[in-house]
């Protein structure tokens, strides 16, 4: 069941950067799938990705899970930079260094 921040496009911590319009509501670029599914499958991938070699599987499919596993990041950076891929690993956002804070913000 999808949450419901997953599909509210007024959600701007879903935003890709650089997609906010210069006048009007704010219309949020989204991803197409979720990304509280996305992290489960990649959860998925990769305990069966750790499990294949104790089970004694092939090593094609070790490979094939552990490559699955590499490219999950990667398809969601594709989508959405490094925002989406910060919230996919629950990853708190980078914080803004002091140097680029100008006096009127503390105002």
């Amino acid at each position: 069941m999808p949450a419901p921040s997953d599909h509210d496009p007024t959600d701007l911590t879903r935003s890709a950067p650089g997609c906010e319009p210069e006048y009007g509501p704010a219309i949020a670029a989204s991803i197409p799938v979720s990304l509280s599914r996305t992290r489960i499958k990649l959860v998925a991938f990769v305990l069966l990705a750790a499990a294949a070699p104790v089970f004694d599987t092939p090593v094609w499919l070790t490979l094939a899970l552990t490559l699955v596993c590499l490219a999950i990041p990667l398809a969601v950076a594709t989508l959405g930079g490094a925002g989406f891929v910060r919230e996919l690993f629950l990853l708190p956002p980078r914080p803004i260094s002091p140097a680029t804070i100008q006096k009127d913000d503390h105002i």
